[in-house]
């Protein structure tokens, strides 16, 4: 697992990102600008026959790199572990060491390295993401689609810790939102019955009740969504699939369930405006979309009512150590490639 040269020909969101992992390659977790700016400096794209030219180009880059970085730290708040040290003019770690961050702060250090993982333009020398690897993802979206509804979350997704299949787990998860009801085994379209399900496209479901004391239809607020870490990730909506619960497993339907999407990585362009109008276009096919510059923040919220309501069903929460643990051990092997 080795970090590949500077990417000068991609967006710049993914130079941020190669910026950031320069920075927990270096066990001090540190990277200098004048390193950087000796680095672009021997590129090929930022070589002139005009010096004065080419010392432009090489800053704009910087400042470019720096603008993108205050947008993720304005964004996430205390959820991005990396900060700019002005007076060395450092990017650094938040903390000393990774032990030292915030759970949260781990979440987008795993999202920043799945979000290279797989046919990846920063590292060489990877192995495939094993699917316990992959599963670290739906643990952090449980937790922080609690956190984004501000009420229950549940693991749907297959595997399931309980090893139950899919009719059994839809019947379960429907009892526990109050709303719908699943039709008899026996009535459910025989092709589908024949099908495997596993989870139907289904990883995590998320409700809010508005008012407990409330049991008419549409009260509660109902997200189903996909967790996708690999690169084709825009081939996950689950609108479909809720149609096909809806229409196919329910003798009762669901008032309205919303979708939604939780995906590692962040939208790139270096166009603001178009990564906006991207965004835009991305959440009308996926509804609610839970990137890398969103996870940290709702997974914290999701934590913090994992703590103070306990009365609310947030599953996996035992599991979250898990997370920080694969951030740990990667940048080690990280850290022992760049030594």
């Amino acid at each position: 697992m080795q970090l590949l040269p500077y990417p000068e020909s991609h967006h710049i969101q993914v130079k941020l990102d190669w910026l950031e992992l320069s920075c927990l390659s270096n066990i001090y977790f540190t990277v200098r600008i004048s390193e950087l700016r000796n680095i672009l400096e021997n590129l090929d794209s930022f070589t002139s026959s005009d010096i004065g030219e080419e010392d432009a180009e090489v800053e704009n880059e910087i400042q470019r790199l720096l603008e993108q970085y205050q947008q993720r730290k304005d964004i996430l708040g205390e959820s991005y572990p990396f900060v700019f040290n002005e007076e060395t003019l450092c990017l650094e770690l938040m903390e000393g060491t990774l032990e030292q961050l915030t759970v949260d702060q781990h979440i987008y250090l795993y999202c920043l390295y799945f979000s290279h993982m797989s046919a990846s333009r920063l590292f060489s020398g990877l192995e495939s993401p094993t699917n316990q690897q992959r599963d670290l993802l739906q643990i952090a979206a449980t937790i922080a689609l609690a956190g984004y509804v501000q009420g229950h979350s549940i693991s749907f997704g297959w595997p399931r810790p309980d090893s139950s299949r899919f009719y059994d787990a839809l019947t379960r998860a429907i009892d526990l939102i109050g709303e719908g009801r699943v039709k008899s085994l026996a009535d459910v379209n025989r092709y589908l019955q024949s099908r495997p399900h596993k989870d139907a496209g289904i990883d995590v479901i998320a409700w809010k009740d508005n008012n407990p004391r409330d049991m008419f239809p549409g009260n509660k607020l109902i997200y189903f969504a996909q967790v996708a870490s690999g690169n084709d990730w825009r081939s996950k909506a689950v609108k479909e699939d809720i149609a096909v619960i809806q229409n196919h497993w329910l003798s009762q339907r669901i008032y309205r369930i919303i979708d939604a999407i939780v995906i590692p990585f962040d939208f790139e362009s270096d166009d603001e405006s178009i990564k906006k109008d991207h965004i835009s276009l991305i959440a009308e096919e996926f509804g609610a979309v839970l990137h890398r510059l969103r996870l940290p923040t709702c997974f914290k919220r999701g934590l913090e009512l994992l703590v103070s309501n306990p009365e609310l069903l947030i599953e996996r929460g035992n599991e979250i150590n898990n997370i920080s643990q694969y951030v740990i051990s990667t940048t080690a092997t990280l850290q022992q490639e760049a030594a």
